[in-house]
This record gives structure tokens, C-alpha cells and sequence, in this order.
């Protein structure tokens, strides 16, 4: 198939640490392998080493003007003996451009839902792919059907270990929904030292709930993480604490996968009658890759400690190795390429989808 492949706002390479354009890297140089992939992505884009047919730069985003759209187009007016089989848009901008669905089969990545309820109301698009079953419900609700599939990693970016230290560890955009402080209150009232790692994304989410405990003996916290410090630290933690607040809700996580993929358990915070993906979506099984921390109210910290504290001296419980094994099982980019592969073919005869999930 030949496959016209758009970016979103950052440039995509694989040392871009904005998570979405790292997913749509790996997504579209584990299809190049099989498919003629032509990538429209921002300038500092970068497929070296990859197998992408051709990379078509896209310039800053301005205004409401659909600059990836505009590439497309012009591609095709300079390039008049290529077609492609499947338009996947990987940007939701005011400047969706309902041409597309007339001349090619279209999909399109979903991000959040909040960023898609002015759009879809007049719009209505069809083949709309989610990555999650939580995400998936979400614009359900707003009447916008899409079809889901996994986010996936490559096995070799991350490698297992068997063996661990004495240490938590959190990590994340350090902001108020990701609840940073939770992770630091929980670790201490069981007597683990934590590591947080992550930019100080809301800098008053920083100050209040980070910087207060940073005393470099129990609580440490390192800025700026690439694919190798992860690996160093992340892989030698005791566990993941996955927290989040009353207001979050996570849609999938990406960090749950790779602490699956090193083979680090994790303590999943989810708030009840809230479920966030990693219990909807069974991103871990309670008791086999970590534990659930249910709770009611994140304000409530004497909850989360009580509920907490057992689980964390319980963590030892885990295997490893089972860890390792369901990111195999479920979340590799081998898996998701090969979904989205099969979801093209339904797409390029016409096909048009509901609610369903590609397995």
C-alpha cells in the first residue's frame, strides 16, 4: 500500500520526547517496512536508518490553515504518477479540509477528546482511531464513533531487567493531574526512596508539590530524561508509581508501557467510578504486574497512604518476567503496526467502522 502519513505539532524522530510524535515514529517506520510510507511531518524531522519512502517537511502551523493537508496536495500536483490508498492524519486542526475524504480512503489518530468536541459536531469524520478502550468510550459519548488500537513500543528500546534496587520511582509531566506529590507522600510513608523524573511542565505543580521534598537522600529529582537514563534508572526501580488526580483521567499512559517493558511492577492510582485505561483497558492485571490503588478522593492523602502502603510491601510479590511478558503480548509496535496494517486493508474497499476494536 502506498500511505500518506502526517505528523502533528513537534517534528517526528526518535529522540523526540513529546510522547505522541515518538508513538507516530515508531508507528510509521514499522510500517515503511511492509508499506511505501510517505511521511508529512514538521521540519527536524528525522528518518535516517529507516525505510520511509519520502519525507515531505511540513512548516510551523499557522492559524487555522491545514499546512499537512497543503503538503499532500502539493505533493500530488508535483508528483502526478503517485496515488496513495490511505490519507492517515495524525493532526486535528480548524483547518480539516473535507476534500481528503473524497479522494482517499481516510483515518485519523485521535488525541484527546477535548481537543476534537468543536470539530466533531460539524464534521463528523469517519474511520477515527482511538488508542485506548477508555478514550474510545469517551468520544462515544460525544456520538463520534472510531475504532481502537494499542499504542506499541519496539521491543529493543527498552530491555528487561530481572533484578532491581531499593527505590520508586515516578515519572511523567510534572503538573497537578499527574499528582507528583501523591507518588513522593506514598513512597516515604512505606520507607522507599523516590526517584521523580520529568520537566517541570506546570512550574507551580513543581514548586508545591515537588521541589519541598527534594532533599537528594530520599526524594531526588533528574530534569531532562532520554531512552538512556530511563533505561538506568527506570529498569533498576523497585516499582512505577503511577499516580494521578481527582481531575485525570489517563487515556493510556505510555510510561506504563515502558515500565512493562523493563519489567518494573507498578502501583496504579485509579480514582473509583473514574476508571482511567491502565484498569479499564487491563494495561496491568491486579496482583500479576502490580496493584490497583483504588480510591475516592486524592485530596484525601491519609486514603492514599492506607490503601498505598500495603501494596508497596507487597510489590516483591511480583514477577518480573510477567511484566516483560505482557508488554510483549500487548503492547510492542510490531503488534500495532500490524493492526493498523489490517485496518488499512478494511479501509481501502470502502469499509466504514463503528465502534470496533482491531486485535
Amino acid at each position: 500500500m502506498k500511505i500518506a502519513f502526517t505528523g502533528n505539532v513537534f517534528p517526528m524522530r526518535k529522540d523526540m520526547a513529546y510522547g505522541g510524535e515518538r508513538i507516530l515514529y515508531y508507528l510509521a517506520k514499522e510500517l515503511a517496512k511492509k508499506h511505501d510510507v510517505y511521511v508529512f511531518a514538521r521540519e527536524g524531522s528525522n528518518f535516517n536508518g529507516t525505510k520511509i519512502k519520502d519525507y515531505i517537511p511540513v512548516p510551523a502551523l499557522r492559524g487555522d490553515a491545514d499546512v499537512h493537508y497543503h503538503e499532500v496536495h502539493n505533493y500530488l500536483k508535483d508528483n502526478p504518477s503517485t496515488n496513495f490508498d490511505i490519507y492517515q492524519c495524525n493532526y486535528f486542526g480548524d483547518g480539516w479540509d473535507l476534500n481528503i475524504l473524497r479522494r482517499f480512503p481516510y483515518a485519523e489518530l485521535t488525541w484527546c477528546a477535548w481537543c476534537h468536541i468543536g470539530h466533531q459536531l460539524k464534521h463528523r469524520p469517519f474511520n477515527t482511531l482511538s488508542y485506548s478502550r477508555v478514550l474510545q468510550n469517551d468520544f462515544h459519548d460525544m456520538g463520534m464513533p472510531t475504532s481502537m488500537i494499542y499504542y506499541g513500543l519496539p521491543k529493543e528500546l527498552y530491555q528487561f531487567s530481572p533484578d532491581h534496587d531499593d527505590y520508586a520511582v515516578w515519572i511523567g509531566k510534572i503538573e497537578d493531574g499527574k499528582a507528583p506529590k501523591l507518588a513522593i507522600e506514598l513512597a516515604k510513608a512505606a520507607g522507599l526512596k523516590i526517584v521523580i523524573m520529568g520537566p517541570p511542565y506546570n512550574t507551580n505543580c513543581f514548586w508545591n508539590q515537588v521541589e519541598p521534598y527534594i532533599d537528594n537522600e530520599n526524594v531526588f529529582w533528574v530534569r531532562g530524561v532520554d531512552d538512556v537514563m530511563k533505561q538506568e534508572i527506570m529498569s533498576r526501580a523497585k516499582v512505577f508509581i503511577s499516580s494521578n488526580g481527582n481531575t485525570w483521567k489517563e487515556h493510556f499512559g505510555i510510561v506504563n508501557a515502558e515500565s512493562l517493558a523493563m519489567g518494573t511492577p507498578i502501583i496504579a492510582f485509579n480514582r473509583i467510578n473514574q476508571d482511567c485505561a491502565i484498569k479499564v483497558d487491563q494495561i496491568i492485571e491486579d496482583g500479576k504486574h502490580g496493584f490497583f490503588l483504588d480510591y475516592h478522593d486524592s485530596n484525601d492523602v491519609d486514603e492514599i497512604i492506607e490503601k498505598g502502603v500495603p501494596l508497596l510491601k507487597r510489590i516483591d510479590e511480583i514477577n518480573r518476567q510477567d511484566c516483560r511478558d505482557q508488554f510483549e503480548d500487548r503492547f510492542t509496535v510490531e503488534i500495532m503496526a500490524d493492526r493498523y496494517s489490517r485496518f488499512y486493508e478494511k479501509i481501502k474497499d470502502g469499509s466504514r467502522f463503528e465502534s470496533v476494536e482491531f486485535m
